[in-house]
């Protein structure tokens, strides 16, 4: 299933992504988690950030010259000018099949909240738009210059501990892709291709989810300039805020959380056994 998306547009003047109300939508979507039910606070998600070379010129998005438009035509990487990350079917590039002398450098590693961008989306927009942390490509001080043409890629669950009326929104420069999986029903899908301006785009429809585990992937780029990639959530038609550590598990890191019922249980087993214990020792 995928749904059509809304852009809530948003100017270098607005109020920063936390403080984003988000519009009533109809037609909710019930999507069931994949794995039902609570489990233990999460401590992030998997990522992984690559640096393509800003000569790589094997770009294969497509570029009608004639119309000035992406999507037809020939692969970018023929002309002069062509060189770095022009789209989707770039990170795709980047992240399954690299060619070669494609990726500069990597860093893959755990991460507790997805906001990331580089030193000219921090130096810019930080205090106009949302405030995140540096890529963890560009922490040691990697010049501003050789902050262009990056990727990052996260993955994981969403652990929702409360049933109800959710949104998301990513907020990226300049595209991404977002899919979120329930059980027992396609994908649920949210893009945008080629080059944009920073924005901010959520699911046309609320979901509604269920307590338990959503599995994730999202995916972004940029290639000049200021970059950026968030990751939010809303609850119930409320304010836009960044999905928290404690939501966000990695695969191998799903501790279910005993039902009540069986805390009790177990709680009278050691009483018993106790008691059982301490008759055995008057005895003697």
């Amino acid at each position: 299933m995928t749904t059509t998306s809304a852009v809530w547009c948003r100017s270098g003047l607005a109020l920063s992504l936390a403080a984003l109300v988000l519009p009533s939508l109809a037609n909710e979507i019930s999507l069931a988690p994949e794995r039902a039910g609570q489990y233990q606070a999460g401590k992030g998600v998997d990522a992984t950030f690559l640096k393509v070379y800003d000569t790589w010129k094997q770009s294969s998005v497509l570029w009608n010259e004639a119309t000035q438009q992406y999507g037809s035509g020939v692969p970018i990487g023929t002309f002069g000018w062509g060189t770095g990350l022009w789209g989707l079917a770039d990170w795709r590039t980047a992240n399954l099949a690299p060619t070669s002398g494609m990726i500069e450098g990597s860093w893959s590693g755990r991460v507790g909240q997805i906001a990331f961008g580089n030193a000219e989306y921090k130096s810019t927009y930080d205090t106009t738009w949302t405030p995140v942390d540096i890529a963890p490509l560009f922490s040691s001080g990697v010049p501003l210059g050789s902050q262009d043409n990056w990727t990052s890629s996260f993955s994981g669950y969403i652990r929702v501990t409360e049933a109800g009326t959710y949104n998301f929104s990513v907020l990226h420069d300049d595209g991404f892709y977002f899919k979120l999986r329930g059980a027992n029903a396609p994908a649920l899908e949210l893009s945008h291709d080629f080059l944009n301006p920073r924005d901010a785009l959520g699911f046309s429809n609320n979901l509604q989810l269920g307590v338990g585990l959503y599995s994730f992937e999202l995916g972004a780029y940029d290639r000049l300039q200021a970059g950026v990639v968030e990751l939010s959530w809303s609850r119930d038609g409320g304010v836009l805020s960044r999905i928290p550590k404690a939501n966000l598990l990695a695969f191998g890191d799903v501790t279910p959380v005993p039902e009540p019922g069986t805390w009790v249980m177990l709680l009278a087993g050691l009483m018993a056994l106790g008691l059982v214990t301490s008759r055995g020792r008057l005895r003697h």
